[in-house]
């Protein structure tokens, strides 16, 4: 089995996330599956690929446009990017599932580099990113967001 995973963030960034991801990929090789990490923009990484205590990234790295300070628009720059980036990687590690990790910003490019390739996608659902950014105080609740 060779799954690519999608994730918003990783290693070397300390976080339940990080955390949680490291023990996923750890019992899936365990079991002998074959597993490549790729991280969104959100890692703000500079480099295309990064060796993390063993754990090879692969990095999206974006330099945002000049429209990218139009609310919203950001987002959809970084999906594209990752989509990009996704079907870059699967070209050549040949998934046999793409495992997109939440938030949705990893589900939507995953789900349209999927469907492109003819690849099925699991989105794992962490937390919801509307309440997780109520909680980290980044909105309040009851706000458009």
């Amino acid at each position: 089995m060779r799954i690519l995973h999608v994730l918003d963030h990783s290693l070397p960034l300390h976080s339940g996330y990080s955390f949680r991801t490291v023990a996923i990929l750890r019992e899936q090789r365990r079991l002998g599956w074959q597993t490549r990490q790729l991280t969104t923009p959100r890692q703000r990484a500079s480099q295309k690929v990064e060796e993390i205590d063993g754990w090879r990234f692969d990095r999206t790295v974006l330099r945002p446009s000049p429209w990218s300070r139009i609310p919203g628009l950001l987002h959809f720059e970084e999906m594209a990017a990752t989509a990009r980036r996704i079907r870059e990687v699967a070209a050549d590690f040949s998934p046999d599932i793409i495992h997109a990790h939440s938030p949705v910003l990893n589900a939507l490019p995953a789900l349209w580099t999927g469907r492109r390739l003819g690849q099925p996608v699991v989105y794992e659902v962490r937390a919801l990113w509307e309440d997780a950014a109520v909680d980290h105080v980044m909105t309040r609740e009851g706000s458009p967001r």
